[in-house]
């Protein structure tokens, strides 16, 4: 059953109109309030006001600082391709590596480098000579190589183990008669300087002569040949008559012919020069690769062309 709008109307009044009367029957609107009236709303408002500034403000919170920038992802860099070391059970030979040259000194570096990692001293020590023999190293290179042959050579054993294989070349020495007698002292030793230089691969014979000239007594003339009738090869210098300035002499000027030889006959690569001071026994040995003094002594040997 519906109820009528008008009731509806007439009970929504009353209630609202009885609430109103309720609550607002003991209120004066039309008189104005008195100044005791006037002072406590002030006070209340003013009591109110104060609570209100007590309050504690809200702390609002210092940004974050910004996070820091990611660091830079380090350089990709490319690995190192595997040296190849070739076949380490092949029967080692003094042209080894020789075909690497090619790929120059730097490749020839790494290879050695490699080879000595492994233990392979003397297939390392080989490659180190690759680089002074046929390759055009540049001078930090040539001093690295110089370096390793220096630290190797010593603690490998003499290529030539056997004695009656070695290459025979003659080392004659003219001096005047002042000095033949230091010359025969150390000759022997000078001999054996040379052989160990080669690492066994030459065997010297030894002849001094005497020259009667009196311009000539301060003359020392080495000469160098093979066994076949070539013709030798030879420098002089002057020198004095002690044991040590005619040992460090002989064994300079043999350095030189073998030098000489090596430019003007072969192809290899110019032998590192012997600076002043540089030990003539030491610039034999380490200057001088085996490939070399086996090139020399057999070209030395070589016999003569015949005439057509």
């Amino acid at each position: 059953m519906r109820v009528p709008i008008p009731v509806v109307l007439f009970l929504v009044l009353t209630v609202v109109g009885g609430i109103w009367w309720k609550n607002t029957r003991h209120m004066d609107f039309l008189t104005e309030p008195s100044a005791q009236e006037l002072e406590q709303t002030r006070l209340g408002v003013e009591k109110h006001l104060a609570e209100l500034v007590q309050l504690p403000i809200p702390q609002i919170p210092e940004p974050l600082p910004p996070p820091p920038p990611p660091e830079p992802a380090p350089p990709v860099v490319p690995e190192k391709p595997v040296v190849d070391l070739g076949d380490l059970k092949s029967t080692v030979t003094l042209q080894d590596y020789a075909k690497l040259v090619p790929q120059g000194a730097g490749a020839l570096i790494e290879l050695a480098m490699a080879l000595e990692a492994r233990g392979e001293f003397m297939r390392a020590s080989l490659a180190w000579e690759r680089v002074l023999d046929l390759s055009k190293p540049t001078t930090a290179q040539l001093a690295t190589a110089l370096s390793a042959i220096k630290r190797l050579r010593p603690t490998l054993p003499d290529w030539n183990a056997k004695p009656e294989s070695a290459i025979t070349l003659r080392l004659q020495v003219t001096v005047g008669k002042k000095l033949s007698q230091a010359l025969t002292e150390n000759l022997n030793s000078l001999a054996k300087a040379i052989e160990l230089a080669s690492s066994k691969i030459v065997k010297i014979e030894t002849k001094v002569s005497t020259t009667k000239s009196t311009k000539t007594q301060n003359t020392l003339l080495v000469s160098m040949a093979g066994t076949t009738k070539k013709p030798t090869t030879s420098e002089a210098i002057t020198t004095s008559a002690t044991p040590e300035t005619l040992r460090h002499d002989i064994l300079k000027i043999v350095f030189q012919i073998v030098a000489n030889h090596l430019r003007e006959s072969t192809t290899y690569s110019p032998v590192p020069a012997m600076n002043d001071g540089d030990s003539p026994e030491e610039a034999l040995e380490f200057h001088f690769t085996r490939l070399c003094w086996q090139e020399f002594a057999t070209g030395m040997n070589f016999p003569p062309k015949k005439k057509e």
